[in-house]
């Protein structure tokens, strides 16, 4: 390649740099102004009582079976939620316990993460559904996992299949799903990670926590002022290092960003993510292309089934009212209905929490409106 030509390239990728770099300083500013986003997921402390998540001994990740576990989301000095939920016989957020056999007519099951779990709701959606659908012939079952992927709903699947024979599977899912890793909970000094490999050493010494461990009795005050030491010991520390999934989605908000109003094919070799939408299967990204797989895998695994994708909308979904990752033609290739549901319900800010990424009440109540109008 001729010299004149490599230096014009090399200028281009600098200047597409640059003007990523400066358009994420103007959001921030802008952000911060309006109160839009004071803090961003990384200002976060996340507290969960003790015992919370577990690994099984089928290897799957469930909540602490029959317990009452408590959540607080702190940012900066301002708590943003802080909710109490139980779980029933199967480590699953219910207020029913779960027996598959001898449980009457059709069987529709719900598999997530953190959405489907109901984090950030004071009660559990699953339960609103069941009562406003008031249709004993119908059993309803919640396997949502705060933090789950597409590979780990499979293994939830898997782990009840022999003795669940469902209906209808409606996978729950957010965009970030599709790049999860699978993880298990390791607790050390009062803190807990998602670690992806048996080398806990590694795991602790590499990555932040992703929660901290709290009292069941702690009061907000001293939540905040643990927080706030947490924050401190964070800001000091010299080299703060982001897992995979963090560097994505900074990365991809860069990108989303710089491509507002922009011809997007010309940015798909610096933002891999608008790819997504112009290429074929084999040139996406392993992990996508790992999380269509385990859907594959789902489908052949309940053939009686019905199984569909329901793609919830992110917080920041709803300013563009548009999927930041548009999944709907691959989940239809693989032979699965797929339910955007950004697209056929109302949604705005105000159904999500200040700061947090999650729902606040208002939000699951609306999901459960709209599932119950467009799913039943």
């Amino acid at each position: 390649m001729p010299a004149p030509k490599i230096i014009k390239i090399g200028q281009n990728t600098a200047l597409i740099l640059a003007s990523i770099v400066l358009s994420l300083v103007i959001a921030e500013i802008a952000l911060r102004l309006t109160g839009i986003g004071k803090y961003s997921l990384y200002d976060r402390i996340l507290f969960f009582t003790k015992p919370s998540l577990v690994r099984t001994g089928d290897k799957t990740v469930r909540y602490e079976p029959r317990t009452k576990i408590r959540s607080v989301a702190i940012y900066g000095d301002e708590v943003d939620y802080d909710i109490v939920y139980g779980t029933n016989n199967l480590g699953f957020v219910d207020d029913v316990d779960y027996n598959f056999d001898s449980a009457p007519g059709k069987k529709v099951v719900f598999v997530g993460d953190s959405f489907t779990a109901g984090d950030g709701g004071n009660q559990s959606w699953i339960s609103q559904l069941r009562r406003r659908l008031d249709r004993p012939e119908i059993s309803l079952y919640n396997l949502g996992i705060t933090g789950a992927g597409v590979k780990q709903f499979q293994q939830l699947l898997t782990s009840v299949k022999d003795g669940a024979h469902f209906d209808e599977i409606n996978i729950m899912v957010i965009g970030n799903d599709f790049f999860r890793t699978l993880w298990y909970p390791l607790i050390q000094d009062q803190a807990l990670w998602f670690c992806q490999q048996e080398n806990t050493k590694e795991c602790v010494e590499n990555y932040p926590p992703v929660m901290y461990i709290a009292n069941y009795n702690d009061s907000q005050e001293e939540l905040v002022d643990r927080a706030k030491k947490l924050y401190e010991t964070k800001g000091s520390s010299e080299e703060p290092k982001l897992n995979f999934l963090q560097q994505l989605r900074l990365y991809n908000l860069a990108c989303d960003v710089y491509s507002l109003g922009k011809n997007q094919s010309s940015l798909v070799h610096f933002c891999p993510h608008l790819k997504f939408n112009q290429a074929n299967e084999y040139d996406k990204n392993e992990l996508y292309k790992n999380a269509l797989a385990s859907l594959r895998e789902i489908k052949n695994s309940f053939p009686n089934a019905v199984v569909r994708v329901v793609h919830i909308p992110e917080k920041g979904e709803t300013f563009s009212n548009k999927y930041s990752l548009e999944i709907g033609s691959d989940i239809k290739q693989i032979g699965l209905e797929y339910v955007p549901l950004l697209e056929i319900c109302t949604w705005n800010r105000d159904m999500y929490h200040k700061h947090d990424a999650h729902f606040n009440d208002l939000g699951y109540h609306n999901l459960t409106e709209c599932i119950l109008e467009n799913l039943f």
